[in-house]
């Protein structure tokens, strides 16, 4: 999942604090059974690193890799969409 948006800077409309969003991730986690993974994806070639907020590996369906001193509530958000993308309900 790739947005124009930075790395750090939550999407707008969300208007929870850094812990709220933290805790609703624990709590989806828990939930889905997922496994989160931190990457660096700033070491990636062409600046697209800058722009990626998660990938979700379809192969093992359960693991998300987010970007590495993300925002919580910009890493919340990723995570949802890709459950939606999924077809669960966060």
């Amino acid at each position: 999942m790739t947005l124009p948006a930075g790395p750090d800077e939550p999407l707008p409309g969300l208007v929870v604090s850094e812990d709220q969003a933290a805790a609703a991730l624990d709590a989806l986690v828990a939930k889905h059974r997922l496994e989160i993974e931190e990457w660096d994806f700033t070491q990636l070639d062409s600046g697209i690193g800058d722009r990626i907020l998660a990938i979700h590996d379809s192969r093992d369906d359960r693991t998300i890799a987010v970007a590495k001193n993300q925002d919580p509530r910009l890493r919340l958000q990723a995570v949802c969409r890709i459950l939606l993308d999924m077809g669960e309900r966060p």
